[in-house]
């Protein structure tokens, strides 16, 4: 589960756009070890979520 959490808050930052150089240098070696996958995938899940909350957001707001 402590992988998912640092692949969660790798992901994370990177949408935001805020992070550290060291935090990224340890994410491409994560990743060059265990693959890319984890990162693709909570990566179109949080997109998913972020458009769903908009929508929701605009449909709120709009009548």
């Amino acid at each position: 589960m402590k992988g998912l959490g640092q692949v969660f808050k790798a992901v994370s930052s990177a949408m935001v756009g805020v992070g550290k150089k060291e935090d990224l240098i340890k994410d491409f070696e994560r990743a060059e070890k265990q693959g890319p996958w984890a990162y693709i995938i909570v990566g179109l899940v949080m997109t998913a979520v972020f458009i769903g909350l908009v929508i929701v957001a605009v449909k709120l707001v709009l009548p």
